[in-house]
C-alpha cells in the first residue's frame, strides 16, 4: 500500500462468522466488522515490522494504556521514523474504519 494513499476496505460483510449472526441485532455484526477491518489493516503492513507498528497504532488508538501511554513521538522513535509517519498510519487506521 501506498503510504500517502489510504485506502478504505470493502464492506466484507460476506464472512461466515458475520453471515450467522442474527440479523436483528446489529451490535455483534459490527463488532465483526470492525475486528475484520483492524486485522486486515494490521497485516497490510508489508514487512513483519511494519505490522508490529500498525499492531501498536491499533493499541495507541484504542487501549493506549497496553503501551503505557506512548506518545506517537515515542512510537517513532522506537522503530525508526518520524512522528509524522506515526501520524500518518494513525490517520490511515482511522479513515478504514471510519473514524474520520
Amino acid at each position: 500500500m501506498n503510504p500517502s494513499e489510504p485506502k478504505q476496505i470493502e464492506n466484507d460483510s460476506w464472512h461466515p462468522i458475520v453471515e450467522s449472526l442474527p440479523n436483528g441485532n446489529k451490535s455483534p455484526r459490527r463488532t465483526c466488522e470492525v475486528l475484520s477491518r483492524t486485522f486486515v489493516w494490521v497485516a497490510d503492513g508489508s514487512t513483519l515490522e511494519q505490522v508490529g507498528l500498525r499492531a501498536t497504532v491499533v493499541l495507541c488508538c484504542i487501549r493506549p494504556d497496553l503501551i503505557g501511554g506512548q506518545s506517537l513521538e515515542e512510537i517513532g522513535l522506537r522503530v525508526g521514523c518520524t512522528r509524522q509517519a506515526v501520524e500518518h498510519l494513525v490517520a490511515d487506521f482511522r479513515y478504514t474504519l471510519g473514524w474520520e
